[in-house]
């Protein structure tokens, strides 16, 4: 957790400073939602040291199953915590970033795709010509905030703290990657520069890829002067890298334990990515980054674990550095 806290405090120092700088202001509505979010876990965090101080003695089978499922309470809000204040660090970092209006990347993006043989427009055509293939992918796509809580969820009930741990500490590191990208790439994504004509991706709905776009607009064009969280589509500023693509290499990465969980995870979040090109209106070049930042921060925080059983094994303690 060192990791995911300090990345964590190293953005919400970036976003005091700059938001001092900036003429942009936090909205009085989200200290209220992050006072009601610390109070919560704070009485959360009681309520498991309690039950796990007077049970801490009990032998017998019930007070052990309430001690356990205590510890569960306790690493979900602990998990809860840390990325509901990393949501608030990065929407209010990627609000400050498209309010700084540097210009638009798309013809380069695109420019990108076509190096690499990717034609996007032809792309989305052809996942379009398929009804029941664009229903699948925009559910697939619909489906990454379940299976965000799903893997916490996951690594609390089966006692998986250390996974738990690592998971963190790889969203939190990818937010840093993501905070940086979107500064050296900004993009408005695929669909307002293609403009291509509603027949090519009806099947994908009306608001495919643009949901966001309005209010980048207004920030960039400082209509929007308020880092409000309760303004759709707050969380949906960027485009560069994909985010979506991070967040299906990492949860498939936690899952990985046991192939009850991963090959599942594969599947959705394979179907996922693929929808972030004709859904999520990114560009292939998009999902590239997103996979380069993510593998990166996944060998960042197994470097440590895998110098720590360098270590034991140089020792002569085998056992402990395999377990």
């Amino acid at each position: 957790m060192v990791a995911a806290w300090t990345a964590l405090a190293g953005l919400a120092a970036v976003d005091a400073v700059w938001l001092s700088l900036s003429r942009l202001s936090f909205a009085a509505s989200n200290w209220d939602s992050i006072i009601r979010l610390v109070l919560f876990t704070a009485i959360a965090f009681g309520f498991c040291g309690l039950v796990s101080h007077r049970l801490a003695n009990e032998t017998d089978r019930v007070g052990s199953a309430l001690r356990e499922g205590a510890k569960r309470v306790e690493l979900f809000a602990v998990a809860a915590l840390a990325f509901a204040l990393l949501a608030v660090t990065v929407i209010a970092y990627c609000c400050l970033g498209t309010a700084a209006a540097l210009p638009l990347q798309d013809a380069r993006l695109a420019q990108i795709d076509r190096w690499m043989g990717f034609d996007w427009a032809a792309f989305v055509e052809f996942a379009n010509s398929s009804a029941l293939a664009s229903w699948l992918l925009v559910k697939a796509y619909q489906s990454t905030p379940y299976m965000l809580i799903g893997t916490m969820l996951w690594c609390c009930i089966s006692g998986q703290g250390e996974r738990l741990a690592e998971f963190l500490a790889l969203s939190c590191i990818t937010s840093v990657g993501i905070a940086i990208g979107m500064m050296i790439l900004p993009a408005a994504g695929a669909y307002p520069y293609y403009h291509l004509p509603f027949s090519a991706y009806e099947h994908f709905g009306a608001g495919s890829g643009m949901w966001h776009h309005e209010l980048l607009m207004a920030l960039r064009t400082g209509q929007t002067t308020v880092i409000d969280f309760n303004v759709p589509n707050s969380n949906c500023l960027v485009t560069f890298p994909s985010g979506h693509t991070i967040l299906a290499i990492i949860t498939t990465y936690a899952l990985r334990g046991s192939r009850w969980t991963l090959i599942p995870a594969l599947i959705v979040n394979g179907a996922m990515v693929v929808s972030t090109i004709p859904h999520g209106g990114h560009h292939l070049f998009d999902l590239v980054v997103g996979g380069v930042i993510a593998a990166c921060a996944i060998f960042f925080v197994r470097l440590p674990v895998s110098v720590r059983r360098s270590g034991l094994a140089a020792s002569g303690d085998v056992g402990l550095a395999s377990a």
